[in-house]
């Protein structure tokens, strides 16, 4: 076993910068009511010295407590103050090593280095949560160095990605100053290189046209705890009913509404441009031989490194603005710990060039072109339709009923939502091909979803008894590391027998 290796000292104040943090809302609503901190009874600073001070020693325990190696198959990782908790991590099992920097890592000006594999759940497998940036790096670069070394390619179709590979040489690196030196095969990857960055103008549009509202309802719902406390110090008594009142004497209630809604949007799409430069400012995506690197963030700065073999599936999103001047973006859906976020691979492209970009960086993957995929049959647009239009005809009965004549003007939802859900129809498609599954759909982005038969976990064909009778089904599939399906309803039966027969085990597999 190779020397004890230990995070850096200054993991001592994450207790209590955590501690700190989760304050934070406290402390914003206390300053915003004016409160002096200065003339607080003495026992509330003695007892915030004597907690800090708590905080303190108990983390000094954890940091000498916390100690892993890396041996030629495996990282070990020790850690646990009343109870001890070893973790051993063979490195064939390695999906991804990411270095992440959170705000706290960021303030300090030291990395965390979280270990993905199959069996992680809510947190990754491994995660050494203070090194130096330089420290993490290395490590991060000898994990998937001695991973890629000895693994092998779980789908025949991907082998040429390891197409003329040379040795490498050896490589030494250092981690708290002192050598490690890995053991394992050299025979790795190519010296082919490649790099994609984005420059500031490509980041604004590809923000501007993102349309990218989880973030903002993200970010809303993080405020939401104490929002109500800060606007009510900020702004006067029965602020919001005064506005109302003379809004409402001024112009007719649906005016109003319709002035609320298209101010919101505004606001929110804003508020999308700003926390989408903030997540995907410096962004780039590097492929040194057998290894890709992909880093962004501003304020939390993010790496990933990892395999293109080990790429579960990969989704090529057209959102409506992106969709009519010919952009789109790529993302890949890897083993992660963060199941509800795939991994950028572009974020902003023309469509016509994603497969220059596929052969870049993930070669096993091909994008069909668009007459490739077979659509949804004509008896299926009933399907796509008439729940949504059930909800919005009973939502206008309601705004009539509730605003007589004015609620007339929700009537124009009904072809709205009919146009919507003819683009969602019109979307819908599967091809199958060279081992190759695509499946098409949208709800307001048009998503293209591509896999390979060996990182399919699930595949699911469903109906209603109304379905059935017309021969229409839905497919769905699930991948390693999402928890989510991808779904495509009411095709054809027929279109959906030949990948029904390819997946199942039951007929002969191309």
């Amino acid at each position: 076993m190779n020397d004890r290796r230990t995070l850096h000292p200054i993991y001592i104040l994450f207790g209590l910068l955590n501690t700190i943090k989760g304050f934070i809302p406290v402390i914003l609503i206390g300053v915003l009511k004016g409160t002096s901190w200065t003339n607080l009874n003495w026992y509330w600073y003695t007892g915030a010295a004597v907690l800090s001070v708590v905080l303190l020693v108990f983390s000094f325990f954890e940091w000498k407590r916390f100690g892993f190696w890396l041996e030629e198959d495996r990282i070990i990782i020790q850690k646990g103050l009343l109870f001890r908790d070893e973790k051993t991590i063979y490195y064939t099992r390695i999906h991804s090593v990411n270095v992440e920097q959170p705000l706290i890592q960021r303030i300090l000006g030291v990395a965390q280095v979280k270990i993905e594999t199959p069996g992680g759940n809510k947190k990754a497998d491994g995660i050494l949560p203070a090194l130096s940036i330089k420290e993490a790096n290395d490590i991060q670069y000898m994990l998937r160095k001695q991973a890629s070394s000895i693994v092998v390619p779980t789908d025949p179709a991907a082998e040429h990605i390891a197409v003329n590979e040379q040795a490498d040489e050896q490589v030494v690196v250092k981690i708290n100053n002192k050598p490690l030196t890995p053991q394992a095969p050299a025979a790795l990857a190519s010296t082919k290189k490649s790099e994609i960055t984005l420059s500031a103008a490509q980041l604004l549009q590809a923000a501007a046209t993102s349309t990218n509202f989880g973030l903002v309802a993200a970010f809303l719902a993080g405020l939401f705890s104490f929002a109500d406390d800060i606007i009510n110090q900020l702004l006067p008594d029965h602020f919001f009913e005064t506005v109302v009142e003379d809004s409402t004497s001024l112009m007719p209630s649906y005016i109003l509404i319709v002035i609320v809604v298209v101010i919101g949007i505004v606001l929110a799409w804003l508020l999308s441009i700003v926390l989408y430069v903030l997540k995907y400012s410096g962004f780039s995506i590097k492929r040194d031989g057998r290894q890709i690197a992909v880093s962004y963030g501003l304020l939390e700065k993010k790496s990933f490194v990892f395999d293109p073999k080990k790429v579960q599936a990969v989704i090529v999103n057209e959102g409506p603005l992106r969709q009519a001047i010919g952009y789109a973006e790529i993302q890949l859906q890897i083993v992660s710990s963060d199941k509800k976020e795939q991994l950028m691979l572009h974020p902003f492209l023309k469509y016509s060039d994603i497969q220059t970009v596929l052969e870049e960086f993930v070669p096993q993957m091909n994008i069909p072109s668009r007459a490739k995929l077979i659509g949804a049959p004509k008896r299926a647009f009933i399907y796509y339709v008439r729940i949504e239009l059930l909800i919005t005809l009973l939502l206008c009965i309601a705004l009539v009923v509730l605003f007589k004549a004015d609620g007339l003007w929700s009537l124009i939802l009904l072809p709205l939502v009919i146009l919507w859900r003819k683009s969602c129809y019109n979307a819908a498609g599967v091809y199958l091909g060279e081992g190759q599954l695509t499946l098409r759909n949208r709800f307001l982005s048009r998503s293209t979803y591509m896999v390979r038969r060996p990182q399919i976990v699930t595949m699911r064909v469903s109906r209603s008894i109304w379905q059935q009778k017309k021969n229409l089904f839905a497919i769905a599939v699930r991948v390693l590391g999402s928890p989510y399906e991808y779904r495509v309803k009411s095709l054809d039966r027929a279109d959906l027998q030949p990948v029904w027969n390819w997946y199942s085990r039951s007929h002969n597999k191309q």
